[in-house]
Parts: C-alpha cells; sequence; structure tokens
C-alpha cells in the first residue's frame, strides 16, 4: 500500500474513532457543577435587568475559577436551541482538539520531517481517557480547552510574526484564564517566547495586558469555602503534594485496568511521573550546563554533547517544548497544592488528564534532540506501535466507565423527573427537611460569586431552586426521550426473574449494603445492568449497581469479561424518610426482573 495513503489513515483513523466514540456516548444529561455552573448561571442570566448586573455575572466566580468561556458557550448554546443541551455544549469541548494537530503539525516542521511524524501525537491527542469530557460539560468547556487555548497561543507567538497573530495570542491566554484557573501560567510560559520572537513595543504590549488580566481575575476575588488553606496542604500534607504531582502525570498509566491494586496503581503512575518529569529536566539542565559553559570558558559548540547542540540548532521547537512545560507543569504543581488534603485518588481524576497526556506529547517530540536523525525513523516506527497500543489500552479503560456513567447519570435525571426534586449524600445533615423539600413558588437566584454552591450547607435546596427555575419556570431543558423508556422499563415492565443470581442484602445503621453473585452484565448496552428501585405512595427512586468490566485478570479467573460478583453501598440519606418496597433486579431488553422485593423503612 502506497505510504502516503498509509499516512493519511493513520492520521484520520483515530479522529473519526474518537469522534464517532463521543457521539454516541454523549448525551443530553448534566452532572454536578453544570447545574450551578450552566443551568443555574443561565436562569440567574435571565433574571438580570441592566448590562451592568450580567457583565458582572459573566465574570463572577465559580468555585476558585472565572468561568467567562463555560457562560459565553451556555448563551451560545441557549440561542441556537432554545435550551441548554449538554450533548451539544460536550461535543463544543471535545471539538477544540482538532486545533492540536495544526499546532504540532507546524512545530514539527521545525526540524524538518514528513507528516507521518505527527501520527503518534493524533494517537495521543484523540484518546479517551479524559472520559468526564463526554458526560460533563462543564469540564470538557474547562479543564479541557483552557489547555488547548494556551498551546495554541504560544504556536502564534512563536510561528508567526504578524501583528494578528500576537493579538490573538494574547486573547487566547485571556481565554484561558477566564475558562479556568491554570489558564493564568499561560502567560507565564508565555514570557521566554516573548523575549525571543516578538517586537519591543509588543514586548511592552503584554505586560500591560498581562497585569490587566491579573488584576481583573484577582479583584474581589474570595477564597472558595470547600478548598482548604493552601498553606495548609504545604504544612500537613507535603509528602501528598509531592506524589499528587508526579501521579498527575504518570495517571494515564493506570494499572488498574487489569489489577484491583491500590498501591500497585500509585507505584506505577508516580514512577512514571517521576520518570517523564526527569527526562524533561534533564534536557534543561543540558542546556542551561552547556550555556554557561560557552559563555564563561569560551568553549566551541563541538566540544558539547549532541543533546545540547540539536537544541541549539532547533530554537524554536525547543522554545515551543519548553513553553508547554512550564503551562503544564504549573498546572499539575497547582494542581497538587490544592488537592493534597484530598488524598493521592484526586491525581486519577479523568478530566485533568488533557493536561497530562500533553506531556506525553513533549516527552515523544523531545527525543528528537537526543537521538541521531538517521535513526528517526526507526523511532517513529516504534512511537507508532507504542501509541496505537495506549490508544487501544484506553478505550478498554474507558469502556466501563461509560457503561457505569451512562446508568447513574440516567437515573439521575430519572430521579428528579419522578420526584421533583434530586437527592445527594453529601454531609450529616443533608437529611434537613429544607435541604428535600422541593419547592413550588418563583425564587430569584444570586449573581455569584457562590461559595461553591456544590459543597455548602444548604445545597440540596439551592440545587433543587436551580432545577426548578431554570427546567420548570424558564422551561430550557428537555431530558432525553431514552429516560422514558428507561422509566416504563423500570417501573412498568417488570416480570419476576429467574434464580440464577444469589443476592443478599445487609442494612445497616446509615446504609444498605447488596451483593449479588452470580451476575452478568451484557455488553454494549446503554441502561441494561443491575438496578435496585424503591417505591412507595409519593416517591420513585432507581439506583444502578455498578460492576466493574473489561479485566483481564477478571477474565483469566472467571472466563468472564464482567464480573460476577456486585457488591454496592447505598446510603440512606439518598432516600426520603418513608416506607418503601425495595426490589433489586436485572434490566434486560426493556424489562426488569425482579430477582429480590423485601419492605424498608427509613426514620
Amino acid at each position: 500500500m502506497n505510504k502516503k495513503l498509509i499516512t493519511y489513515l493513520l492520521i484520520l483513523l483515530p479522529i473519526v474513532v474518537f469522534y464517532v466514540f463521543v457521539f454516541q456516548n454523549a448525551f443530553n444529561i448534566g452532572w454536578n457543577d453544570d447545574w450551578h455552573g450552566i443551568e443555574g448561571f443561565l436562569a440567574s442570566w435571565m433574571q438580570q435587568v441592566t448590562v451592568s448586573d450580567k457583565i458582572t455575572l459573566l465574570f463572577s466566580q465559580m468555585c476558585e475559577h472565572r468561568i467567562l468561556y463555560v457562560r459565553l458557550s451556555t448563551l451560545l448554546s441557549y440561542h441556537l436551541f432554545g435550551e441548554v443541551n449538554y450533548k451539544t455544549m460536550m461535543l463544543m469541548g471535545v471539538a477544540y482538539l482538532l486545533i492540536l494537530p495544526f499546532v504540532f503539525y507546524r512545530v514539527l516542521r521545525e526540524i524538518n520531517v514528513k507528516l507521518a511524524y505527527l501520527i503518534p501525537i493524533i494517537f495521543i491527542i484523540f484518546n479517551t481517557q479524559p472520559i468526564e469530557n463526554i458526560f460533563w460539560a462543564i469540564t470538557s468547556l474547562q479543564p479541557n480547552t483552557v489547555i488547548i487555548f494556551g498551546l495554541w497561543g504560544f504556536s502564534l507567538l512563536l510561528f508567526y510574526q504578524k501583528k494578528w497573530a500576537f493579538y490573538l495570542a494574547n486573547f487566547l491566554f485571556f481565554l484561558a484564564m477566564f475558562t479556568n484557573g491554570n489558564g493564568m501560567f499561560a502567560f507565564i510560559a508565555a514570557i521566554p517566547l516573548i523575549f525571543y520572537a516578538r517586537t519591543r513595543s509588543e514586548k511592552f504590549q503584554f505586560l500591560g495586558i498581562l497585569v490587566f488580566c491579573f488584576f481583573l481575575y484577582f479583584f474581589d476575588f474570595k477564597k472558595p469555602g470547600i478548598r482548604p488553606d493552601v498553606m495548609i496542604n504545604f504544612t500537613k500534607y507535603p509528602h501528598i503534594i509531592l506524589g499528587d504531582f508526579f501521579a498527575f502525570f504518570g495517571s494515564p498509566i493506570d494499572s488498574t485496568v487489569q489489577f484491583y491494586s491500590i498501591n500497585l496503581k500509585y507505584t506505577v503512575a508516580i514512577t512514571a511521573g517521576v520518570l517523564m518529569i526527569l527526562w524533561v529536566v534533564y534536557q534543561l539542565f543540558t542546556f542551561f550546563y552547556f550555556w554557561l559553559k560557552i559563555k564563561k570558558q569560551s568553549i566551541s559548540l563541538e566540544k558539547t554533547s549532541i543533546l545540547y547542540q540539536n537544541i541549539v540548532k532547533y530554537p524554536k521547537f525547543n522554545l515551543y517544548l519548553f513553553a508547554s512545560f512550564v503551562f503544564v507543569g504549573l498546572s499539575g504543581a497547582a494542581f497538587a497544592a490544592s488537592r493534597a488534603s484530598q488524598g493521592l485518588e484526586q491525581a486519577f481524576v479523568s478530566r485533568y488528564k488533557t493536561v497530562s497526556l500533553i506531556l506525553f506529547i513533549i516527552i515523544y517530540l523531545s527525543v528528537f534532540n537526543f537521538i541521531e536523525r538517521k535513526k528517526w525513523d526507526k523511532y517513529l516506527k516504534i512511537s507508532v506501535i507504542i501509541t496505537i497500543l495506549f490508544s487501544a489500552f484506553s478505550y478498554y479503560e474507558s469502556w466501563d466507565d461509560v457503561e457505569n456513567r451512562r446508568k447513574f447519570f440516567g437515573t439521575t435525571i430519572l430521579n428528579w423527573k419522578n420526584n421533583g426534586r434530586y437527592f445527594y449524600y453529601a454531609f450529616a445533615n443533608s437529611r434537613n427537611p429544607d435541604d428535600h423539600a422541593p419547592i413550588s413558588q418563583y425564587q430569584k437566584l444570586p449573581i455569584p460569586p457562590y461559595n461553591y454552591a456544590g459543597f455548602v450547607h444548604g445545597v440540596m435546596k439551592y440545587v433543587n431552586d436551580i432545577l426548578w427555575i431554570s427546567r420548570v419556570h424558564f422551561k430550557n431543558y428537555t431530558p432525553p426521550a431514552e429516560i422514558d423508556v428507561l422509566n416504563k422499563a423500570l417501573y412498568e415492565n417488570q416480570v419476576i426473574g429467574s434464580a440464577e443470581e444469589d443476592v443478599k442484602f445487609i442494612e445497616g445503621s446509615n446504609f444498605f449494603r447488596i451483593e449479588i453473585t452470580k451476575a452478568f452484565v451484557p455488553f454494549n448496552t446503554r441502561f441494561d445492568g443491575y438496578y435496585a428501585i424503591f417505591t412507595n405512595k409519593n416517591n420513585r427512586l432507581a439506583f444502578p449497581l455498578e460492576t466493574q468490566a473489561n479485566k483481564f485478570s477478571t477474565f483469566l479467573s472467571t472466563q468472564r469479561f464482567y464480573n460476577t460478583r456486585i457488591d454496592t453501598i447505598i446510603a440512606k440519606p439518598d432516600l426520603p424518610i418513608g416506607e418503601f418496597k425495595m426490589q433489586i433486579g436485572k434490566l434486560q431488553d426493556n424489562q426488569f426482573k425482579v430477582i429480590k422485593e423485601q419492605i424498608i423503612k427509613i426514620q
């Protein structure tokens, strides 16, 4: 087959497969921050009368961020579709990934290589590990796009000398900063590029823009109530900060795809992160070592290392890599410093993995400084094989998450529709009547900054207010039709199931524990699987009983790709007070097969 045709296929195939995967699995259901960050914003926007109040709302805080770009995207979606459409907004977020191949191809042109050298980058960019991007609209438009705006801006500053490129780059840095907090590091990382590639006038303009943006961001800035003081993290959890930093960058190499061992998971990720960071630091150290040696001892270039000679030979190529590393490095450091008290598991949260994956690309590109040019083709072939395997690994890892998130988000909206309220186990006093009582009259939402609405006292009432105002009063959200199909299947299409599964039900002081053995979840089904549903005269609530899948170690022990045992806990505060008929069963082919039924009381 023609080499050029193979190159185009290997570039286009992962992109097409990625967007088919996203389109099939993303659906018009919001989650968590979407409610106050998107629906809450839109409902509040409709209530503001003056232009001043609307601008204040656009730039107001949400947690430690100012999410101007998310809010503008929300308004665009609303005016295009007449409602919030979460699937469209998620697609908007991942669509920006299409910018990065053009950016990195321009970077590769600096070392004069063929288009084929872009293939490994494509397989890393269009990766499913940041799976929350297709289930959480605000995540797709926030931590995902901020990194893209920064990387695009570096390319404009370095490779295009026109005035429009300078101003567009600064606009992108502004958008990055007012999309997610770490976007401010784009301005910091761009400073070496400004000094190297831009005119004296542009240097002064950049300084003015930088000062203005930082002033605007921190003007009237309020510390979010949920976040611990960063200095406390430094004094109490310095070891976790360090572990978080390295695990953050090594997290895409997640050993739990095969083995359920937390210690192994942390060890593998931290080790991978350490090796990658050390590799980049080694190159920086080599450069500065020989640069100082040449400056002080006036040695010739030939007496330096091959690595240093290549760095000097391709200055723009390496300056771009340096700026990108500073950007992602500071982003990882800020993450580690702010999340240390929440433990190492935070480093594996999928919404942050777009940042981690960029370091993989930096590593791939930086190796060209180390190896001889005659070996570049061999390095390319090895890189293509590794990244194809990594891509397959990522799809394999993500599939489980996709299936379980479909069920969880579907039942979340189903429960809201059935009960006119949202139930969420957040804190000890979440059973307060004020938190769970559905509202019945119009109320005006405040203009943020919120004290991070998702976690403060009274959040249940606040979220209920948002959902009622935005969905009932303004009627700006229509749940997917499949939610009605799920509702009918669970509550109307009930049959007595076979006795294949064994169910064990244990009641604790504040929870129910459900164990199912001899279980089996069909492959590639949207909502099929095991559920526990609770019904009485006033309420109907459904909870999916998750099962882990796609583990090769599980297959070796059971000869099934899906576990044969489910062990799930349902918190009692997820249910209102009263007597319920609990039914545990399996949903398959639009029928709910009841395998256990029992009366329970919530007090």
